[in-house]
């Protein structure tokens, strides 16, 4: 439990280090990292949904590139992602709305909230939702870096554990040899 308090502490120090604008706690790096994910499973699952369609017609949107990571990091046949085979959704959503895609859904809520007198406003939106995006990814990049260094890390701590392991095996055999040479130690054979 530390290592997991201790690894989420030094995602939100690196985040932090890249933006000097914005200093985030580790609950907020935590809550980013959860809204991002739940937008990335509603993006594969409206996809998937598409993709499963009969009768033809165009093809579905591609994923985001923010989805893609995520999709890349939990692994797409994930269950988290994919959903387990044969399960139906506890409710269907029929409306046309919630068939669009993300970015349709956030185009139409957009146009909805705007007035013809206020196209400032609009662009503003559009242009939050870019830099959020942005910052999605470059947060999204700096997990997988710190999960890639933490395997590393990892890998290191195992090859020395083994190695310490054949060290001590190398003393305690030797240790054996040394005391059947001086008759202290028989070694007798098993038949099995």
């Amino acid at each position: 439990m530390i290592l997991k308090s201790k690894f989420k502490q030094e995602i939100t120090e690196k985040i932090n280090a890249r933006n000097l604008e914005v200093k985030r706690t580790v609950q907020e790096v935590i809550k980013k990292y959860e809204n991002i994910s739940v937008v990335a499973k509603k993006e594969i699952s409206f996809h998937n949904r598409e993709s499963n369609k009969t009768g033809g017609g165009p093809p579905p949107p591609e994923l985001s590139g923010s989805t893609k990571m995520v999709q890349d990091t939990i692994g797409a046949d994930s269950p988290v992602l994919a959903g387990i085979s044969g399960a139906e959704p506890e409710e269907q959503h029929n409306t046309e709305l919630s068939q669009q895609s993300p970015e349709k859904q956030l185009q139409h809520q957009q146009s909805a909230n705007s007035t013809p007198n206020q196209p400032a406003v609009k662009t503003m939106q559009i242009q939050s939702s870019i830099a959020t995006r942005e910052e999605v990814l470059e947060l999204q990049r700096e997990v997988l870096q710190l999960q890639k260094t933490k395997l590393q890390l990892e890998i290191e701590k195992l090859k020395k554990e083994k190695k310490n392991q054949d060290l001590y095996n190398f003393i305690l055999n030797n240790k054996l040899l040394q005391l059947q040479s001086e008759g202290k130690v028989t070694i007798a054979e098993i038949d099995e």
